[in-house]
């Protein structure tokens, strides 16, 4: 099913390749560290600026600068996919991803066109529930109500060839339907972001919208304040496909998570996650971990998703084997054997 992305993907990342390699602003093997880390230079690739991404990626930044006298620190815009290159060709340290953009990189699956052999993982950032939201206007009880009435269904799916849009299309997939099949009974697919679908939904030109998100998601606080909305249910079908393909998790959004939620509603999680490269030193991971670590109360006061770190939680990641650097502070501090 990606192999149709495959294309889109790899000229988005080959071009983030380019642009990072006519940058100034970094250089190969930024990360230094002499004398006992106290020169420490750290270049961080996340999202678009004013973005999520963008103020997790600076405020783990400033726990280094905080913890490290002198240390520079450089945050890169950049996308989900495309961050996994830009660490794995030295123009940048760190990198925030998805785990799905991780289990496909490392696996060599598409839209990768070969194993990224030197990608490790350093620590599990936030979730990303999936959500499917509808609005009440629109009559939708249920994906299989989509599927079985054949419902002319318009919904916002993210920005196209994105982990987070490519996941709306293997929960459709499970269903046993697909966007072409929506579209031919009369639905529309959109490829614009969750936060721009507000108002669209509000004047019923859109059904709803679908897409895992940081939860409580403030664009779904802030449409609900005057839009009757609903989220639905994920299939136990839908939620082992994301497993394999995804490497998502399943996952409860709480009752009470929002006015609009009032019992438990089960679906899938994919993780946010920060990478590296083997490229980048041992000592460097393991003072970045180690600054993170010990600065959780200044994150968790910067963006509630960082609330999602625990020492319970900061190592679960998947999809790429852990950097030795940050292992050997997970087991210094107790939380690995």
């Amino acid at each position: 099913m990606k192999k149709r992305f495959l294309k889109s993907m790899v000229a988005l990342m080959s071009s983030a390749v380019i642009l990072a390699g006519c940058s100034s602003s970094t250089e190969e093997g930024t990360a230094e560290s002499s004398n006992g880390s106290e020169n420490l230079k750290v270049t961080i690739a996340g999202g678009s600026a004013g973005g999520l991404w963008s103020t997790i990626g600076e405020g783990i930044g400033e726990t280094i600068k905080r913890t490290h006298d002198g240390a520079t620190f450089t945050y890169q815009p950049g996308q989900d996919g495309a961050n996994i290159i830009t660490v794995d060709s030295k123009q940048a340290d760190f990198g925030i991803v998805s785990s799905a953009a991780v289990k496909w990189a490392y696996e060599g699956e598409a839209p990768y066109p070969k194993k990224v052999d030197k990608l490790r993982t350093v620590a599990f950032l936030h979730a990303m529930p999936y959500h499917f939201i509808v609005s009440e206007a629109s009559g939708i009880n249920s994906i299989e109500q989509i599927t079985e009435e054949k419902i002319p269904f318009d919904a916002a799916v993210n920005t196209k060839d994105s982990p987070m849009e490519m996941s709306n299309r293997i929960v459709f997939e499970s269903y046993g339907t697909s966007y072409e099949d929506i579209e031919k009974n009369g639905g529309k697919i959109q490829f614009i972001a969750p936060s721009k679908s507000n108002d669209q939904i509000k004047d019923k030109k859109l059904d709803g919208t679908i897409s895992p998100l940081p939860t409580p998601a403030g664009n779904l606080v802030e449409l609900s304040t005057n839009t009757p909305i609903k989220l639905l249910p994920i299939s136990d079908k839908a939620v082992k496909e994301a497993e394999e393909k995804l490497a998502a998790k399943p996952y409860t959004i709480k009752a009470g998570t929002y006015s609009f939620v009032t019992e438990d509603i089960p679906t899938f999680t994919i993780d946010t996650v920060l990478v590296t490269s083997t490229d980048v030193s041992e000592e460097v991971v393991y003072e970045v971990t180690k600054s993170m670590y010990e600065q959780l109360d200044y994150l968790y006061s910067v963006h509630q998703s960082f609330k999602d770190i625990t020492k319970e939680t900061i190592t679960d990641v998947t999809g790429a084997p852990l950097h030795p650097g940050a292992e050997k502070f997970y087991k210094e501090i107790g939380i690995l054997e």
